[in-house]
């Protein structure tokens, strides 16, 4: 942290959290609890997005602690949680699903950014009877007429390791690369996205991902697909400057779910709304999970 880092930003990423693990199909995946002790909160779990992990909800999960028992999860080939041998939309389900039963929620709220919120679909659709509410935070989830303004770059095939904590931390960057996040909190996220081994520093995530999705064609029909299978209310929220959830296609999601609620725009966000504007996202948050 430097000498800017704002007060608020500094109490929230000191909250103390507790590590826990459940194996799921064989892999130990990885969630954080803010306030496991207060079981008689109604519960709420985060999902991340691609490559991401846990800890960005950081500075979101302790605003949220007064009114719900607080878990956010790492996928499976991401943060702590371990690798599998190939992966699919409906094996995230399971990670989901897996950390609702292990943090002993009977029924949840959930929230996911990006990747995370195709996830979320899935599992609403997949149990909607543990699933109370959801809140998809600028995913892209395929509609035929709203196509994304522009390709991502393509992500990197091969994890580098260096000789350097500091050189590692120059080559982090945000796919996409648009953002206006304050360098405290790339700082804060760039540390937990990285991990010493024995020749230097590497990334978390599991470089071999994308190439062991067995169907890629056949998981974005299905993501497409989830949004006629969602009964429970789902808030959708973007930011207004996103290339990756549109205002058109956030309004169009919303039409198309059952019980679509919004959508809300962040103003002066990017895709990465949670580090872009992390205290309109807290009170975004609080006005849709707690009216």
């Amino acid at each position: 942290m430097t000498e800017l880092t704002p007060a608020w930003f500094s109490k929230a990423v000191a909250h103390p959290t507790q590590s826990h693990f459940v194996d799921i199909d064989g892999t130990p995946i990885h969630y954080l609890t803010w306030n496991a002790h207060e079981t008689t909160k109604p519960g709420l779990l985060l999902a991340h997005g691609f490559r991401a992990h846990a800890r960005w909800w950081s500075c979101i999960a302790p605003y949220l602690v007064d009114r719900f028992r607080v878990v956010a999860l790492d996928f499976s080939g991401m943060g702590d949680s371990g690798q599998r041998a190939h992966y699919s939309h409906e094996c995230f389900v399971k990670d989901v699903a897996g950390v609702i039963d292990n943090a002993g929620f009977e029924q949840v709220t959930l929230v996911g950014h990006s990747f995370g919120g195709s996830r979320v679909l899935g599992t609403c659709a997949a149990h909607p009877q543990r699933v109370e509410h959801a809140v998809i935070i600028d995913s892209y989830i395929p509609i035929p007429e709203f196509p994304r303004r522009e390709r991502f770059p393509d992500l990197p095939r091969t994890k580098r390791t260096y000789a350097t904590y500091e050189a590692a931390r120059e080559r982090f960057k945000l796919v996409p690369e648009h953002n206006c996040s304050a360098p405290y909190v790339l700082d804060y996220v760039a540390m937990h996205s990285m991990k010493q081994v024995a020749d230097g520093w590497t990334w978390k995530f599991h470089e071999d991902y994308a190439r062991t999705i067995d169907d890629p064609a056949a998981e974005a029909a299905h993501n497409a697909a989830l949004i006629g299978q969602v009964a429970m209310p789902v808030s959708v929220i973007y930011g207004d400057q996103s290339i990756v959830m549109t205002k058109p296609l956030a309004e169009a999601l919303t039409r198309r779910l059952q019980q679509g609620r919004g959508p809300i725009e962040i103003p002066e966000s990017h895709h990465h709304v949670l580090l872009d504007q992390p205290l309109s996202l807290v009170s975004a948050l609080r006005a849709v999970l707690c009216d």
